[in-house]
């Protein structure tokens, strides 16, 4: 065979029930749209014990990142483009920042995090492509951040502590975000 029947497809696009081929200009999972910070939820003591913190810090911390904050995010992208213009965070509701990332390429773009600090951020969709990845590096301990929908009005954020094998651990920070627009109603 040629090279050319041997390679993978960049990019499969998947009816999300019955399997079936979409069309190009679908993705399995678009999350492009106008999106609110609803809720925080996970196994957030564990989350923190995870980076090594104290039993009384991760009482109070973890109960912290449980209130709830604005932030909202326009999000577009396409099965190879992710882009995310944020407003808000937990530490300081005038945080601007957008994040652009190439999926799938390995390329590592930088970005401040939600301690303030400067990170990389690279993203790749999951086998089924129905998840966004992201991984972070430059960090302490870096994380494994999957991105999903729940439903077609529910965004769900769900950030890990990755193990010396980039595996997710246990503890979990997972943040609920609201459809308030589509792209191109925002």
């Amino acid at each position: 065979p040629d090279a050319a029947d041997t390679r993978i497809p960049r990019y499969r696009e998947r009816g999300r029930r019955s399997g079936r081929r979409m069309s190009d200009s679908k993705l399995a999972l678009d999350l492009s749209g106008t999106w609110k910070h609803k809720k925080t939820t996970g196994e957030t003591e564990q989350f923190f014990g995870d980076q090594g913190f104290s039993w009384v810090t991760r009482k109070l911390i973890g109960n912290l990142v449980l209130v709830s904050y604005t932030k909202t995010e326009v999000i577009t992208m396409d099965a190879e483009t992710y882009q995310c213009d944020e407003a808000g965070s937990p530490q300081d509701s005038s945080h601007k920042q957008t994040i652009k990332l190439k999926i799938g390429s390995g390329e590592e773009i930088q970005f401040i995090d939600a301690n303030r600090k400067t990170v990389k951020l690279k993203a790749d969709w999951n086998e089924k492509r129905d998840k966004l990845v992201f991984r972070t590096s430059n960090e302490e301990f870096p994380k494994v951040i999957y991105r999903y929908l729940l439903n077609e009005n529910t965004m769900v954020e769900e950030q890990h502590c990755a193990d010396e094998d980039g595996k997710p651990k246990a503890g979990s920070i997972i943040q609920h975000f609201e459809k308030v627009a589509a792209e191109g109603n925002n």
